[in-house]
């Protein structure tokens, strides 16, 4: 399997055409083509131990490319979990070079008395709490 992705993966050459005529050929020295299988099934290998990685202290869903984490809150213990669960989940991304969209992660709350007074952090931002994600 491995042979077979190097053998898709290396000594590749593309050249691009604009009304008619065509750039000389360049090597191609990263990336997987846009629109092959293997993109996603390659980052589904990357990102594969994700879910393990945060589970002494949270748990993780994966879709795709997006993850949900959660914590049942009870105590105010279980926000300091919380808390070092995302820290996990952050020294994961730093160590493999996955650099997490900020802006995209939210925190939500699902009960009757909401406590707001927690706040949680990613690369040291601030998430912002929501309603509906």
């Amino acid at each position: 399997m491995i042979l077979w992705i190097e053998s898709f993966l290396c000594n590749r050459k593309q050249r691009v055409k604009i009304n008619g005529f065509y750039s000389d050929w360049a090597e191609v020295l990263s990336g997987i083509p846009q629109g092959t299988i293997l993109r996603p099934v390659l980052f589904i290998i990357y990102i594969n131990d994700l879910p393990d990685v945060p589970k002494q202290f949270i748990n993780a869903y994966l879709f795709a490319d997006d993850a949900k984490l959660y914590k049942h809150l009870i105590t105010d213990d279980d926000h300091q979990v919380l808390r070092k669960g995302l820290n996990t989940f952050q020294e994961w991304s730093d160590r493999w070079l996955l650099r997490l969209n900020i802006n995209k992660c939210k925190i939500a709350f699902y009960e009757r008395d909401v406590n707001y007074e927690y706040n949680y952090y990613l690369s040291s931002t601030a998430l912002e709490s929501v309603d509906v994600i």
